[in-house]
C-alpha cells in the first residue's frame, strides 16, 4: 500500500509524456537486466508510453 502523496507522485509521472523513456526515473524501473530489449523494468514497452497514449492519439 502507497500513501496518497506516493500514488499523486506515480499518477504524475506516469501521464506525462515528456517522461517517455525516462527509465533512471521510472518508479517501475526495477533495474532488470536488459535481456531480448526490454526496459529496465522488464516490459517490452514504455509505462508512460502506455499510460499517455489515448492522451496522444
Amino acid at each position: 500500500m502507497i500513501s496518497e502523496e506516493e500514488r499523486k507522485k506515480y499518477v504524475e509521472f506516469m501521464y506525462n509524456p515528456e517522461n517517455e523513456y525516462n527509465c533512471d526515473e521510472c518508479p517501475e524501473n526495477k533495474d532488470f537486466d536488459d535481456w531480448e530489449g526490454k526496459y529496465p523494468c522488464g516490459q517490452q514497452n514504455c509505462w508512460v508510453t502506455c499510460h499517455c497514449r489515448e492522451i496522444m492519439e
